[in-house]
């Protein structure tokens, strides 16, 4: 999917520059009061990161990706990477603290995770989901606890105490999301467009490694390629390519920075012709060779 050039991005890089807000390199950053901010005039895309944000007072509306959304006081939006927002109007007593989350940690900390499709799917299906009281005090209390841990930048562990912090608090996020949307009485089923994103997304978590053809993941469901690629683009507003090398390339990254394996080893385990073939795709789709990515260099751009 193009993307506009003079839609200004929103990330992680830029907004602690530019507010000097607590952060972790520049893969975690805080926000303590969402009012605080300036309301941006123009379009933006949020840039290689996830916004976990919590209402704590009053109401703000947005265009997300065309749709009006509205989130109020003990309700959490989910914005994900490569979504375009416009129109934010915020009420006067709007406020509410917020994680914006870098992908490159998510793939970290959520690796032995494989159940990621609910992850996934979890903010395109509903971006917006109520929490219960405990739950709100949960979220204020993960906020303060790695806030802390951030500030004490000579702690030892701190960094891995604050990614097992997020994995928690990713957990209990999608806990709540479920008991939101599956509560008795609340009448919103899926489109049928919607349901057959959920079965292409978890066909492709359970097939990544060895099949990236689209054409072979709509012959499993039963459609054409081109409708295929139509309704996955119209839900999640990416195409089925984009899924498939999300998953192949989260799979390739954890597995250069946590095994031992060789270059050959990681190409033959997700079944690359060859090694060349693997490194090429793996530099096109993460922005640098896979030997500087397991040495620590990456594309922040």
């Amino acid at each position: 999917m193009a993307k506009d050039k003079n839609i200004l991005p929103i990330s992680i890089e830029r907004l602690k520059e530019l507010y000097n807000l607590p952060h972790l390199d520049n893969d975690l950053l805080l926000i303590d009061s969402l009012h605080a901010l300036p309301v941006f005039q123009n379009a933006r895309r949020m840039s290689l990161c996830l916004y976990i944000g919590v209402c704590t007072s009053g109401v703000v509306t947005l265009n997300v990706n065309g749709k009006r959304r509205a989130q109020s006081h003990q309700q959490v939006m989910l914005i994900t990477e490569e979504s375009v927002i416009t129109d934010i109007r915020y009420s006067d007593d709007f406020d509410g603290i917020a994680f914006l989350v870098s992908y490159s940690l998510l793939q970290d900390i959520l690796r032995d995770v494989r159940n990621m499709s609910d992850l996934f799917l979890l903010s395109h299906n509903h971006p917006v989901f109520t929490l219960t009281p405990e739950e709100m005090k949960s979220a204020g209390n993960y906020f303060h606890s790695i806030l802390q841990h951030i500030n004490e930048q000579d702690k030892l562990y701190r960094t891995e105490i604050i990614r097992l912090t997020m994995l928690t608090m990713i957990y209990d996020v999608a806990s709540a999301f479920n008991r939101a949307i599956d509560k008795p009485g609340k009448n919103e089923k899926q489109s049928r467009a919607e349901q057959l994103f959920v079965e292409f997304v978890q066909r492709v978590e359970h097939n990544f490694r060895e099949k990236r053809q689209v054409q072979w993941y709509a012959q499993q469901m039963g459609l054409t390629p081109k409708y295929l690629c139509e309704i996955v683009t119209t839900v999640s507003r990416r195409s089925p390519n984009e899924w498939i090398d999300k998953f192949v390339t989260s799979e390739m990254r954890n597995l250069l920075r946590h095994t031992n394996m060789k270059m050959n080893e990681i190409a033959q385990a997700m079944h690359f012709p060859t090694q060349s073939f693997f490194g090429k795709y793996f530099k096109e789709n993460v922005g640098v060779s896979p030997s500087d990515y397991r040495n620590g260099k990456e594309r922040t751009s």
